[in-house]
């Protein structure tokens, strides 16, 4: 595993100069992987709307020290923000569905937790290529953060 080089097809990769204390390999990949298991556990606790938090920890906290972990973090940090992105949109729109359909549409609302646990089966594949040392991205992601 090379820390600050990433593969060429590897999307979102931050380029320029780190000015932190650098990682040793085993923490860096331990750090890259919690950043896509914080997600999960984000999503346990905050009832599927916190997953944002865990990686923005980790990524505030690694970004100047470590490409790799930058790298993941900022990963599904992105894939959080667009699962939070999804999931008030599926509000909004299953909340004007349930008021046409005069409360029919509310059992919609089972719904809303798909994105998340969509991402939670990422962050697992995630995490486990985190731990492995290897590059790689999320299949559907936006990439706000890099």
């Amino acid at each position: 595993m090379n820390p600050d080089q990433a593969p060429a097809h590897v999307k979102g990769v931050f380029d320029g100069p780190l000015i932190g204390q650098p990682t040793t390999e085993s923490d860096t990949k331990l750090w890259a992987m919690f950043a896509h298991l914080s997600a999960i556990v984000g999503y346990v606790i905050g009832a599927g709307f916190l997953g944002w938090l865990g990686p923005l920890i980790i990524f505030l906290v690694y970004k100047d020290r470590n490409r790799f972990v930058r790298y993941n973090a900022a990963e599904a940090l992105n894939a959080a923000i667009a699962t939070l992105i999804v999931e008030i949109a599926l509000a909004i729109v299953f909340t004007i569905i349930t008021v046409i359909t005069f409360g029919f549409g509310s059992v919609l609302f089972a719904l809303i937790g798909v994105p998340a646990l969509v991402h939670v089966v990422f962050a697992i594949i995630g995490a486990v290529k985190a731990y492995q040392g290897e590059w790689w991205n999320y299949p559907v992601n936006i990439r706000l953060v890099k």
